[in-house]
């Protein structure tokens, strides 16, 4: 098929689906399951970790404060309302 000396290319979602469906393959296949377990956990963890990073992001959760008293965490939320 000749495209004229133009670049044919595939979607991003054709090739997304290729190399998705060539790393299931590799790592259903290929690898033992010693190996192919501790992966998908430590996989799905990321997943996990990057959701609730987003959510929080998106949500406006407030960080985790240090202090005994919470007495510097307002200070810090005054400090990053008058930033804005």
């Amino acid at each position: 098929m000749d495209t004229g000396g133009e670049l044919v290319l595939a979607s991003r979602w054709s090739v997304s689906w290729d190399v998705a469906r060539l790393v299931f393959a590799a790592f259903h296949h290929s690898l033992p399951e010693w190996v192919r377990y501790p992966l998908l956990a430590l996989g799905c963890t990321v997943v996990v970790h990057l959701g609730l990073d987003r959510l929080r992001e998106r949500f406006g959760a407030p960080l985790e404060e240090g202090g005994a008293d919470g007495e510097g965490g307002e200070a810090v939320r005054e400090s990053g309302a008058d930033v804005r």
